[in-house]
């Protein structure tokens, strides 16, 4: 008698760990399929693009410094990794586009606070939407950061690099080759 006790109470414990673990599985699911992917933030045009930066609180002239179009590596390694976590900490996808061609358009600032010069912001795109972005501000004491509205004019604590930032040769003074120049390296 005590052991088929013990047989059915086994079995009991198994079927309710079962169905437990199917319920969390389950659960997960629908969690996962609930959540809705980031929409594309929409870039076709310099109108957009300058929109989007607009919403962000910078001021930029709309001719573009540069366009430039490349293709990132397969994979993000060394500088490229860095600079994919950087546009992850933005919601931005540029690590989903590793290995494919994308568009660079860089932007001059003009209302970074106490500065009215060598301040730019790139913008890539893939498939007309924004997939990564940052601000460079070049010279001396230039860094790069996200694409955040800075409250003061000394590197944000969010800046990627800091240090002497300056324009490659031929790039008209503007110094918007370096982005690509120093990924690349």
């Amino acid at each position: 008698m005590i052991l088929i006790h013990i047989k059915r109470r086994k079995r009991l414990l198994a079927t309710i760990s079962t169905g437990g673990a199917l319920l969390l599985v389950l659960l997960l699911l629908l969690w996962g399929c609930g959540k809705k992917a980031d929409a594309p933030i929409p870039g076709a045009d310099t109108t957009a693009r300058v929109a989007y930066l607009e919403s962000l609180g910078w001021q930029v002239l709309p001719q573009e410094v540069e366009t430039l179009h490349l293709t990132l590596p397969e994979k993000l390694e060394g500088t490229w990794s860095d600079y994919a976590a950087l546009q992850d900490a933005q919601g931005l996808p540029f690590s989903q586009f590793a290995g494919q061609t994308v568009h660079r358009y860089t932007y001059a600032v003009t209302n970074y606070p106490e500065r009215t010069e060598d301040v730019q912001i790139n913008l890539y795109l893939a498939n007309d939407a924004i997939i990564g972005g940052d601000l460079i501000v070049l010279g001396e004491d230039g860094f790069r950061a996200d694409l955040t509205f800075p409250k003061h004019e000394k590197a944000p604590e969010n800046a990627w690099f800091s240090g002497a930032i300056r324009p490659l040769s031929g790039s008209r003074g503007h110094g918007s080759r370096w982005a690509v120049a120093s990924l690349l390296q």
